[in-house]
């Protein structure tokens, strides 16, 4: 088995294999770049042909600086790089922009295959207009209608309809809601997402130490 914990670094992670069959690589990857999603999906098709498991854990938060250009940066990493990671492997020899890149990875994964995006508690919908929870929890939305939404929320167009003034909540609301979509549009694959709770990271630290009883 091949392991690839990537960063935008392309650094030694330190991991210890559980098998000593289990290789480990540590190619860069900035999933805010389609450049770099695109390098590494031909990597991946090259090296192996498909792909049994995708963990898409990448994300900042940049809400203690609130500004516009941190909003923007933040959706662009924690939903859109998410949603390019995604589609990156679809479109091997096709031009396309974000919009179209979000079933990047798909086609190589294997028939049993698996996609799990890593959510947050801050996802959670309270808080949020009646409205948007509704379009949030509409069962038939489509990566296009998400990606509208988006954009109202990147642009402040919305922020009187109930929007939460926390960019990272934002972006893993929207985690939760194209996970959702892209499962109901490739029912023959396991695609989920959850919340590994509090994880002892730069990010996890932002909001505190849990008590010492608790493992990292």
């Amino acid at each position: 088995m091949v392991l690839y914990a990537t960063s935008r670094k392309g650094q030694d992670l330190g991991f210890k294999p559980a098998s000593a069959k289990t290789q480990l690589r540590y190619p860069k990857l900035d999933i805010a770049d389609p450049k770099s999603i695109d390098g590494f999906a031909k990597t991946i098709q090259q090296d192996h042909g498909n792909v049994n498991v995708l963990i898409n854990n990448a994300g900042v938060n940049l809400d203690l600086e609130y500004s516009p250009a941190n909003v923007k940066t933040t959706l662009d990493t924690n939903y859109r790089g998410t949603l390019n990671v995604g589609e990156a492997l679809k479109r091997r020899g096709m031009v396309a922009d974000r919009k179209q890149m979000c079933r990047t990875f798909i086609p190589l994964l294997s028939s049993k295959g698996r996609i799990v995006n890593v959510s947050s508690t801050g996802s959670s919908l309270s808080g949020y207009s009646k409205e948007l929870q509704e379009r949030f929890r509409n069962p038939n939305m489509t990566l296009q209608d998400l990606e509208q939404m988006m954009e109202a929320a990147n642009q402040g167009t919305e922020s009187r309809n109930g929007w939460k003034s926390q960019a990272y909540s934002v972006s893993k609301a929207a985690t939760n809601a194209l996970t959702a979509a892209l499962s109901r549009e490739n029912p023959g694959l396991t695609i989920n997402c959850c919340c590994p709770g509090w994880v002892d990271t730069d990010m996890g630290n932002l909001m505190g130490r849990p008590p010492k009883t608790l493992g990292t």
